[in-house]
């Protein structure tokens, strides 16, 4: 054990237990009224500073050095700030500071009930640029609630690397919170209420819990084995129609998190029947792909929510065919289409049917080759199940095409990039055309009929097939 004393201006005591595993340890400390953070920091290389990315080091209060213990020097001088960044003299092995702790502006969200705090730690928790290695946190905060996008060892918390694809949250205070046990795997889910509208804990627990399920039964266990998930409470009184889950969305920032804005009222069948949760958790079997290709993303997502829901028996085949033909349709109406890999240049709302449903095509183009090529006996789900078991959580940005080339990587049946060269940097929509009538889809959105003599009409059942049918 090596102990450091923190600024007396401060006034905590904290001895960091040694880790193998952490490269930088970390002591935070929340005031009891939420006004701000008091943070202790141990990086393992003093020399390259401490940043955070949304940081304000105009905020910075209370910054001081803490000797080596191993030091004769009673003093040791105080770090600056420069570049942005807060820098360690020689000689000054820790440092403490003080941050305000600010609310954060949420979309679409009410005023949450009081006592609440929703921050970042991209403002208040300043790291060193190190990759590849791991910080130790441990979090003090008597008598609150917590969510921290962090995953959670015995030992406190540990932050490593992350694509930073969005901002992190961070939640203190009164609010209810539940750990929802799923195959391989613990939701850490955060209940927040707003001021005009309180959740349902047990009914909005079960439809996480089923809906994650959606994605377990993909490969048998969760992507991430501890994601953080927040569920706010937004008023949807008056509202004769609509989703139940009007928006949510995946944040790769220092941890995995998936939040979704749900309306308390509606019963458990809708919230069930809903595929935004699938969607978002879908999310989480690929790692973060760069935003300019977030065709993949979003195709992949898009693809499993209709395969997903028809295994869990929300849709009949037949309406999930419906809605793949229509959103097919629809992306290839667009008016001198770009490609996949173009969409990032033109407006998102202009293309966003050909971001959603080119890579959903492709996924489909995939998932069938490889049952084919297999006779059955591979598909998207097991070559995706061993990306998991490589390579997630991931901790970088990835682009599209090392994703593609990873997963040809991990089966005997090398089809993704092929599919890359196919169709990413050809204009329009995926053709699907001739993939239909060999699964035996025909029709349109309106009327779909399936030939099962059709050459691969037993990949088209087995698409949507639980384990059960499939046995």
């Amino acid at each position: 054990m090596r102990a450091f004393l923190v600024s007396s201006a401060i006034g905590l005591a904290l001895v960091f237990a040694s880790s193998a595993n952490a490269a930088h340890r970390y002591r935070v400390a929340v005031d009891p009224e939420h006004r701000w953070v008091d943070v202790q920091a141990q990086p393992e290389d003093p020399s390259g500073g401490l940043h955070a990315r949304n940081g304000d080091p105009g905020k910075l209060a209370m910054l001081a050095g803490c000797a080596d213990p191993g030091s004769s020097e009673q003093a040791v001088e105080p770090p600056v700030l420069r570049g942005g960044r807060i820098v360690l003299p020689p000689g000054v092995s820790c440092i403490t500071y003080r941050y305000p702790l600010e609310q954060m502006a949420r979309r679409g969200q009410a005023d949450l009930r009081p006592r609440v705090m929703v921050s970042s730690p991209s403002s208040w928790l300043w790291l060193p640029e190190a990759p590849g290695t791991q910080t130790q946190v441990e979090l003090v905060a008597p008598g609150m609630a917590v969510s921290v996008p962090w995953p959670r060892f015995e030992d406190g918390y540990r932050i490593t690397d992350s694509p930073e694809s969005s901002t992190s949250v961070a939640v203190f205070g009164e609010f209810n919170q539940r750990d929802i046990n799923v195959a391989g795997g613990t939701l850490r889910v955060a209940f927040l209420d707003s001021a005009q509208a309180r959740l349902d804990i047990d009914k909005t627990s079960r439809w996480l819990e089923i809906t994650a399920g959606d994605i377990t039964s993909v490969y048998g266990r969760m992507p991430n084995p501890q994601p953080q998930v927040l569920v706010w409470a937004v008023d949807g009184r008056g509202r004769s129609s609509g989703s139940p889950i009007p928006f949510g969305n995946v944040i790769r920032d220092t941890g995995e998190s998936v939040q979704f804005f749900v309306r308390p009222d509606p019963p458990l069948t809708a919230y069930l029947a809903d595929w935004t949760a699938t969607h978002e958790f879908a999310h989480l079997l690929l790692p973060y792909v760069r935003s300019d290709q977030k065709w993949i993303s979003e195709g992949f997502a898009g693809y499993y929510q209709n395969v997903l829901l028809a295994r869990r028996g929300v849709y009949t085949h037949e309406q999930v065919w419906k809605r793949l033909l229509r959103s097919f349709a629809q992306a290839q109406a667009i008016r001198n289409p770009p490609s996949p890999n173009g969409t990032a240049d033109r407006s998102f709302w202009e293309m966003r049917m050909l971001i959603y449903w080119s890579g959903a095509a492709v996924a489909l183009h995939a998932d069938t080759r490889l049952r084919e090529m297999s006779a059955g006996a591979e598909s998207l789900d097991s070559v995706l199940g061993r990306l998991q078991a490589c390579c997630l959580p991931s901790r970088q940005v990835w682009s599209g095409e090392a994703l593609f080339s990873k997963l040809d990587t991990l089966t005997e049946y090398p089809v993704f990039m092929d599919l890359y060269r196919e169709f990413s940097d050809r204009n329009g929509m995926p053709s699907t055309d001739k993939l239909m009538d060999a699964l035996g889809v025909k029709g349109d959105a309106e009327t779909v009929l399936f030939d099962d003599d059709a050459r691969l009409a037993w990949i088209r059942r087995a698409l949507m097939a639980t384990p059960d049918d499939a046995g």
